[in-house]
């Protein structure tokens, strides 16, 4: 398992771009893509296509989005995402060590429809796993 990105909640999509590229340098490294699935628009940034670790912004695609209630709470850090070679057995390890599963696999655009699943550890915070490219 490797950290792949950090997730961050953010109310406007291309504010949120324009901020981090002024902030910190980043480039868009994908095209925005509307998730009907997980209801939000992800885009990924980074500093270059190989950085080891990138930031996905995430903004609700709807009033009812998972990220919604985060956002008007002001939460903005919202996950980390690991890429694995196998989702459910990292899943199944996952839950062996006390994390529960919040959201099943399913395939994201963002990532190509590679498999994507979000879980809950025991130390209360949200994780993501990505399937590797086979």
């Amino acid at each position: 398992m490797k950290l792949s990105h950090i997730g961050i909640i953010v109310k406007d999509i291309e504010e949120g771009i324009r901020n981090h590229e002024a902030l910190f340098g980043y480039k868009q490294l994908s095209p925005i893509v509307d998730d009907h699935t997980q209801k939000v628009r992800v885009v990924l940034l980074g500093h270059s296509e190989d950085a080891p670790v990138k930031i996905e912004l995430i903004s609700p695609l709807t009033d009812d989005s998972p990220v919604s209630d985060l956002l008007r709470k002001r939460q903005a850090l919202y996950h980390l995402c690991y890429s694995v070679p196998d989702i459910e057995d990292a899943k199944s390890k996952a839950r062996q060590s006390g994390a529960t599963v919040i959201a099943k696999p399913v395939e994201a655009s963002l990532f190509n429809n590679r498999k994507i699943c979000f879980l809950f550890t025991k130390d209360h915070y949200v994780i993501e796993l990505v399937e590797d490219e086979h």
